[in-house]
């Protein structure tokens, strides 16, 4: 699937698009770079940034997301270890699910949600905070956008 295919397929599932033309950072965004493939078949969109949102379309806008791919963990079903006691894996487990949710994390754990570089260090701070000072691998990475909202 080309990035264009992929960018359109997001924004008709509901991934919010952004059309403010005066916004300084649209060239860079995420929301911008979807709203530009959204297809001409489509008449309305699922979601879009409001633009009389607090600090939309500044600098500081609170809806930038980077798009610029990133390296995406993808799969934690070999995080916990055989070698690592079993405080360490409640420990984290306990601290991700109370963190992002339970459901998010048995999608991060199986691949199916994809794990930003910023939740990576999360984890492995976890890890350390557990008193696990071992490698802290992921199933795998790719490189993609942060859909996060």
């Amino acid at each position: 699937m080309t990035d264009q295919e992929k960018l359109a397929k997001k924004a008709m599932s509901g991934y919010p698009v952004c059309y403010i033309e005066r916004c300084p950072k649209k060239e860079q965004c995420l929301h911008w770079k979807t709203g530009e493939q959204m297809p001409d078949r489509v008449a309305f969109c699922l979601s879009s940034i409001n633009p009389r949102y607090q600090n939309v379309a500044t600098e500081q806008c609170p809806q930038f997301r980077s798009a610029e791919k990133m390296k995406m963990a993808k799969g934690m079903t070999r995080i916990f270890t055989d070698d690592m006691p079993k405080r360490v894996e409640k420990y984290v487990r306990q601290q991700l699910i109370a963190n992002h949710h339970r459901t998010y994390f048995y999608e991060y754990r199986n691949g199916s949600r994809l794990i930003p570089p910023d939740m990576q260090q999360e984890i492995i701070r976890l890890f350390r905070q557990a008193g696990w000072h071992g490698e802290v691998s992921f199933d795998s990475y790719v490189d993609d956008y942060d859909w996060s909202y």
